[in-house]
């Protein structure tokens, strides 16, 4: 008689038992669904604030690539063929625009260029002239966000 009531309490408790499981596992799959959901909606969230501050800053960004690029376009020219008419280009960048957006690596390697310049080390100037481009480029590659324009370990220096 025991065993029969034992079997019977078992039976009236088995639905329950299922019941709970059933419950428990629901609240779970639940759970994990949320939390893939808010995470896919903060990925999304960053990106939209990564395009927004990008495009926010354009108007920045697109003079410091041209004054990048026209810097990079100077000291080369002072650089290769001793161009006089660039040098006084050189020093308006120096001592104007290009302070509006170089960065600090950059404003180092334009003030070694420029001492460079006066001392009038033609020698030197071409290193310096590529170590500059080389920070105008990692100094672009940080204010547009990408590692596109950066060097990568397994790129042989320039000569």
């Amino acid at each position: 008689m025991s065993e029969s009531r034992t079997l019977e309490t078992m039976l009236k408790i088995l639905p329950v038992v299922g019941a709970c499981v059933t419950f428990a596992w629901g609240v779970w799959v639940w759970k994990d669904n949320a939390d893939d959901e808010r995470g896919a909606a903060a990925a999304e969230s960053a990106r939209y604030a990564e395009s927004r501050r990008i495009e926010a800053t354009r108007p920045f960004l697109e003079m410091q690539l041209k004054l990048y690029t026209e810097t990079a376009l100077v000291t080369s020219r002072i650089a290769t063929s001793g161009d006089q008419g660039t040098i006084g280009r050189f020093w308006e960048l120096y001592t104007g625009e290009l302070a509006l957006v170089e960065n600090r690596e950059v404003a180092q390697a334009m003030i070694a260029f420029g001492n460079a310049l006066k001392r009038n080390k033609q020698a030197e100037l071409r290193g310096l002239a590529l170590t500059l481009t080389h920070r105008m480029r990692e100094s672009l590659a940080k204010s547009w966000g990408t590692d596109a324009w950066q060097m990568t370990a397994d790129e042989p220096p320039a000569p």
